[in-house]
């Protein structure tokens, strides 16, 4: 075999296999298998239908285009035949969101879906006159107009757009949504009042609140006022300022009327020499120089200055508008002569604080008012005011006071209460108080004392009367003894017990403006210068010393029996009424008597004898002192209070003399009081 000659293919003779006698295959009908293949078709549509459901979907709006997904789905007459499972639902139509939603079929379930489409969102322009305004929809800001095509939900939107000078516009606004295109246009309307005025002459410089905004012409000057209070001015130089209070409204014109400027006033600066002068214009007064004064502009005015102890100076300007100038003037003085005469004579002069020498001379000085001080040591300076007359002589005599004087001098001799006591100044001093052991009818309680009274006090000429004591008390009687009154008003009151009369005190320091003297029963410490009880010191020494004037034995004197107008005592007409009386001395009153009727001592001090005996400050002691008691007061406590002074029960010698000490605890027909307050408080 040559293997390098080509091979040829030739083909071989096709051999059907032999198949063995008997077992021939029959070939299958296309029509049977046809056949078939529709019966299960029928047999699985037959079970589809009697396991499916018919679901009906209904969409809000409804859709153009509606599919379900998820396995076999039948469309059938609108609705979809469905067997139970789970299905996707598909849904469009313009204008909408597509919709993809879940479907869940349930054998025996709800055969009706509904679904509703979301709007597509819509489109907002905005716009405003002015431009620039803040754009406010639903409480949320969206910049500033103009606002392009702004993308929003559909739905109703509130709005409010607000521009600075301009009022606020509100109000709602619908949105279509569907992707459609919407425009607002909003004018707002002006914030500001339009107001107008002209002024005359024109040019004038026009503020609102201090603030100018231009000047006025020929046909005027509107201006852009905000609603509210506002003050309007109008200023040109060489005219007055114009003020004016204006209300304005919102987008509500004014029109004021024309203002007519007032020239301004010219303005003279008015000095003198010295100052302090008097400016006059026109014999108007104006004040005192230095002193600008307005004047109107181009009148000739009359300028007049006067001063005291100074010619008057007159001068006559005149002033252009709103122009200043000064007017200065020198006066001359007006010169007076003052003659000082004084006592002692050596005492010196000091005139407006400087030394002038000796007192008595002839000084010459300004017709005005100056201070002379005349003073020497030992003496009170005694200070004047005295004002020279030109061409005249004034005399100034002067007596000077020792300090002692001075000093007295700073309290009245006598004052007056508003019931009507009177109360006589007492000057203190020092004595004895008491009597000797071998005086004739000293009695055991007259202890001598040194006494030293320091304070300077008053003390009541009489006793109170029962009209005085009626006004604190109305009711007070002072009784009747053997058918004879003691209850007449110019009687002393009698029947009072110690506490009422210092109750009586208290009260009528009260009303006189005075402090009270008194608090619960006791004399207040120190002792302050309401009306009190006279302490026993105090009455000794204005009863039987008559305050240094001299020394008596009795109220009337030093001679028994009293005579004339000596006292009220027990006297012959008393004889019935009272034990022991004075057989030769008469005094025509049975018992008590007007106060005041008969002498006083030479101190001024009425009854200090006879009509009633007196309650004293003190409490009853006969305690005995080796030093000397200065401004006692007494015991500080006790039932018995100390009571001073023969009354018209007493007749008996003993009883007359002045150092006679009774006591008592309650009143009695023949007690009384008298007033007594010191001069000043205590140092």
């Amino acid at each position: 075999m040559d293997n390098n000659k080509p091979h040829s293919i030739k083909p071989a003779t096709f051999q059907p296999p032999t198949e063995p006698v008997g077992r021939q295959r029959r070939p299958l009908r296309p029509l049977l298998i046809g056949v078939v293949m529709l019966l299960v078709a029928l047999l699985f549509g037959l079970w589809f239908v009697l396991t499916a459901t018919a679901i009906k979907i209904q969409t809000e709006p409804q859709a153009e285009h509606l599919q379900v997904k998820g396995g076999l789905v039948l469309p059938l007459g609108g609705n979809f035949l469905l067997r139970p499972g789970a299905y996707t639902v598909h849904a469009s139509t313009p204008g909408y969101h597509d919709l993809e939603a879940p479907l869940q079929v349930v054998a025996e379930g709800e055969t009706l879906f509904q679904f509703s489409l979301e709007k597509l969102p819509g489109y907002l322009t905005v716009s405003s006159s002015p431009p620039e305004a803040q754009v406010i929809l639903q409480d949320t800001s969206h910049g500033y107009t103009p606002l392009n095509a702004l993308e929003l939900n559909a739905g109703s939107y509130s709005y409010l757009i607000r521009a600075p000078r301009y009022q606020e516009a509100t109000g709602q606004v619908e949105i279509e949504g569907l992707g459609r295109q919407q425009r607002l246009h909003v004018a707002l309307d002006p914030l500001w009042a339009d107001v107008t005025l002209q002024s005359v002459p024109s040019g004038a410089t026009l503020t609102v609140d201090g603030e100018p905004v231009g000047q006025t012409s020929d046909s005027g000057i509107t201006a852009e006022i905000m609603p509210g209070k506002h003050v309007l001015g109008l200023s040109l130089p060489g005219y007055e300022d114009w003020a004016y209070s204006i209300i304005t409204e919102a987008n509500t014109a004014q029109t004021l009327p024309p203002v007519k400027l007032q020239r301004r006033y010219a303005t003279l600066n008015v000095t003198s020499k010295p100052a302090g002068a008097r400016v006059m214009v026109n014999g108007e007064y104006q004040g005192l120089s230095p002193l600008a004064v307005e004047l109107r502009p181009d009148v000739p005015v009359e300028i007049t200055l006067s001063k005291a102890g100074y010619a008057n100076t007159v001068r006559t300007v005149s002033v252009a508008s709103g122009a200043e100038e000064s007017l200065s003037a020198t006066m001359q003085p007006v010169v007076g002569e003052v003659l000082v005469r004084t006592v002692p004579a050596d005492a010196l002069l000091y005139i407006d604080g400087i030394l002038r020498g000796r007192a008595n001379q002839t000084v010459q000085l300004t017709a005005t008012a100056h201070r002379f001080e005349i003073k020497k040591s030992g003496y009170a300076t005694v200070t004047r005011t005295v004002t020279p007359r030109g061409g005249y002589q004034q005399q100034l005599d002067v007596r000077l006071l020792t300090d002692r004087e001075a000093y007295l001098a700073r309290f009245p001799e006598t004052v007056e209460t508003s019931t009507g006591d009177k109360l006589i100044r007492i000057e203190p001093g020092s004595f004895s108080m008491g009597s000797p052991r071998r005086a004739q009818g000293r009695q055991a309680n007259e202890v001598q004392r040194d006494i030293k009274l320091t304070r300077m006090y008053y003390l009541a000429t009489t006793e109170v009367t029962n009209a005085a004591f009626r006004q604190f008390r109305a009711e007070h009687s002072s009784g009747i003894v053997q058918r004879t009154t003691l209850d007449n008003d110019n009687y002393p009151v009698a029947r009072v017990s110690w506490d009422d009369a210092i109750a009586f005190c208290n009260w009528l320091s009260k009303r006189d403006g005075l402090p009270e003297a008194y608090r619960n029963g006791k004399l207040i410490t120190p002792v302050n210068t309401g009306y009190r009880l006279p302490t026993e010191a105090e009455w000794v020494w204005a009863a039987r010393y008559s305050a240094g004037r001299e020394e008596r034995q009795y109220a009337w004197g030093n001679t028994m029996p009293p005579t004339g107008r000596a006292g009220n005592y027990a006297d012959i007409s008393a004889q019935g009424v009272v034990d022991k009386t004075l057989s030769s001395y008469n005094d025509g009153y049975v018992a008590a008597a007007p106060v005041g009727k008969f002498d006083p001592n030479p101190t001024g001090l009425f009854d200090l004898g006879g009509n009633v005996s007196e309650w004293m400050n003190d409490h009853y002691s006969v305690e005995v002192s080796t030093s000397v008691e200065t401004d006692p007061l007494g015991i500080g406590s006790g039932k018995l209070h100390t009571i001073r002074g023969a009354s018209w029960r007493h007749g008996r010698i003993t009883e007359l003399r002045l150092v006679y000490r009774d006591s008592g605890a309650e009143g009695r027909d023949d007690v009384g009081f008298r007033l007594a307050r010191f001069a000043e408080a205590a140092q």
